[in-house]
């Protein structure tokens, strides 16, 4: 029956919404409530001046004159560090569409039953996608139930589109994952591989806005932080090629791993 696995994966994982969410809504609430005066802002961007450029850049400040704003610091402080936390969540829910069941011996239990192959890939990872949904929502009201608190005039508009712009990275990510765990053989491999295209991507990013030259910035490219680019997109807006170019990468990943796992010989 089209459905049940969807059914099935939101009831077994629903937890995940809580742990996730819930943390993301502390941050963001925590994150409004110390938000500093604009006074206190300059102070603070003046400060980072002072830092090493390079320093500042890998930790996700791109433009310390972007921090005198409400939304450069909310862009810095919240959703630099929160796409890291949806990376983590990713991951590991990356392996639970095909490789944490195929290492317990039961996905080839429930193959032999009469349901599609990607009927397991596409309803667990569109479930997986509306969980995702619902905590980045989580965290979005953690961030307008913060911004009660202070007294400085922030656009809720611009944190529903930092929120936004969460979502195809995340996704990304789950494809990836998803994919690796049908290529290679075992849960560890696959993560391995996410880990390693996560931590090469943030890499890649930094050394290529900490240098400029031709290749590096051609290699960057390669960098899904090149396209997330929050402190950027919750002032300016969405950036709708880059959200192209993410989507693009996870349906390119997504197609791959069906193709793969029609072909999968399944076993522990």
């Amino acid at each position: 029956m089209a459905g049940t696995l969807f059914i099935e994966t939101l009831h077994r994982n629903w937890r995940l919404i809580i742990y996730f969410g819930l943390g993301l809504a502390i941050m963001g609430y925590y994150i409004l409530t110390v938000l500093p005066d604009v006074d206190a802002l300059k102070q603070y961007a003046e400060l980072l001046k002072t830092m090493p450029p390079a320093l500042l850049q890998m930790f996700g400040a791109q433009d310390a004159a972007a921090l005198t704003t409400p939304e450069g610091f909310i862009g810095f402080g919240y959703f630099t560090l929160t796409i890291l936390i949806m990376a983590v969540y990713a991951v590991l829910v990356g392996t639970h569409i095909t490789a944490d069941e195929e290492e317990a011996g039961i996905l080839d239990v429930l193959l032999s039953l009469p349901v599609a192959r990607w009927r397991v890939m596409i309803e667990r990872f569109a479930a997986f996608g509306l969980m995702t949904v619902v905590i980045i929502a989580a965290g979005l009201v953690g961030l307008i139930a913060g911004s009660a608190t202070t007294a400085l005039a922030i656009d809720s508009g611009k944190l529903l589109v930092g929120a936004i712009n969460m979502l195809p990275t995340t996704l990304l990510l789950m494809a990836l994952t998803a994919c690796a765990a049908v290529i290679v053989r075992g849960r560890n491999q696959a993560l391995l591989i996410a880990v390693a295209v996560i931590i090469a991507s943030y890499f890649l990013d930094f050394i290529a806005r900490a240098a400029s030259h031709a290749v590096i910035d051609a290699l960057s490219l390669l960098s899904f932080f090149t396209y997330y680019d929050s402190q950027e997109v919750i002032i300016d807006g969405l950036n709708a090629g880059h959200v192209l170019v993410l989507l693009a990468a996870a349906s390119v990943l997504m197609a791959a791993a069906l193709w793969f796992f029609e072909r999968r010989d399944i076993g522990v």
